[in-house]
């Protein structure tokens, strides 16, 4: 037996312990070592994630897995976005005898990556997407190596999706943050413009609105002045 094949269930194991709560950065670093230990060679690893306006790379462990994303992005076709948009496993087993991503597969021979297994994220994720794994040989005459790859790739994107995941519910806490404080400090400053002009509410909001159009300034920033000085900002 492959002395890589007896390390894979221990590596298994260690990818379900990467802490998510980590920048995305840190844990593509850690999987990229884990899939080194595993694989062999200089796996290159990158995370593609579709939204409203496509889909696009949002972290790679490597620049060569980037732009190998790019290029199936322009061509609007690739494992890439097949696996992320499906959910599934996708396999090029070869770049230098692939027929069915031509674009990719130039690309992939050129930066020394012959084979590629795309793992999507779990059916039911809020953030659709998947995981790349780029890898130096070719997985058509490997059998052992192609099943490896694919297993590790399978389960790096169920950690790799938890931290996209876990990475968007903190990024949206901390805009519903921002919009709470926001608003408590308009309706401090709409307090003391009803206050000291005798406005109703819904003047001193187009006061505050009005001196944010001719300043060129955010109304939470206008707000924010009036509450700590009890004057305008000069328009």
């Amino acid at each position: 037996m492959n002395p890589a094949d007896g390390r894979l269930p221990g590596v298994l194991l260690d990818l379900a312990l990467v802490p998510v709560d980590r920048p995305l950065p840190l844990v593509l670093e850690q999987v990229a070592g884990l899939a080194t230990e595993t694989l062999g060679g200089q796996p290159a690893v990158s995370v593609t994630v579709v939204g409203g306006d496509g889909a696009g790379t949002v972290g790679t462990s490597a620049q060569v897995a980037a732009d190998l994303d790019t290029v199936q992005y322009r061509a609007g076709r690739g494992p890439c976005l097949d696996a992320a948009t499906s959910g599934t496993v996708q396999v090029l087993p070869d770049a230098a005898s692939e027929r069915r991503w031509p674009e990719l597969a130039r690309a992939a021979v050129t930066a020394d990556r012959r084979g590629l297994v795309s793992a999507g994220f779990p059916a039911g994720r809020a953030v659709p997407g998947g995981l790349n794994l780029y890898l130096q040989p070719p997985l058509r005459s490997d059998a052992a190596l192609r099943e490896r790859a694919v297993r590790f790739a399978t389960h790096a994107a169920v950690t790799v999706g938890n931290a996209v995941l876990y990475a968007r519910t903190a990024q949206l806490a901390e805009h519903l943050q921002v919009a709470l404080d926001s608003r408590a400090v308009i309706d401090q400053a709409k307090g003391v413009l009803m206050e000291r002009y005798r406005l109703t509410a819904a003047q001193a909001f187009d006061a505050l609105t009005r001196v944010s159009n001719q300043s060129n300034t955010k109304v939470r920033d206008v707000a924010a002045h009036v509450v700590e000085t009890g004057q305008f900002p000069p328009a």
